[in-house]
């Protein structure tokens, strides 16, 4: 390989983290941190004796649950944007309280799924739902 093709070591992209640093990342205390690992939410290795996060791991499950918040940067739950919302928007977007709309899925008149224990509603549910229903109005 051309010295001139090689990567600087130091312009490599890094592809795993510490523990201490996915905690500062989400702004948890060290007991939180290892409970995420323990549960094995994300894929971890061992190098030199230390515990790793695989940074790439780390963001698939980041993207797929809404609980946990980095401190800085995307929110979480971006695999499901544009496929489901949550409960209050789908309130704020019918102009309606959150309790009202507990009420209203009591008649399962739309999709709707537990990720992370948050109730989703499916959007595509939600508006097909919408366009065949006359009482609730966008943007009251």
């Amino acid at each position: 390989m051309d010295i001139h093709t090689e990567i600087p070591y130091t312009l490599k992209r890094k592809t795993s983290m510490s523990i201490t640093e996915m905690r500062r990342l989400l702004g948890l205390g060290k007991t939180d941190s290892y409970w995420l690992v323990q549960k094995k939410y994300f894929k971890t290795v061992v190098v030199a004796g230390k515990m790793r996060v695989m940074i790439d791991s780390f963001e698939e499950w980041y993207a797929g649950q809404f609980h946990y918040k980095k401190v800085c940067g995307e929110p979480p739950g971006a695999r499901w944007e544009n496929i489901n919302m949550s409960v209050q928007e789908t309130a704020d977007l019918i102009g309606i309280t959150t309790s009202t709309l507990y009420d209203l899925l009591k008649k399962e008149p739309f999709k709707t799924e537990r990720i992370n224990s948050k109730l989703r509603i499916d959007i595509k549910s939600f508006e097909k739902w919408y366009k065949n229903q006359s009482h609730y109005k966008k943007g009251r």
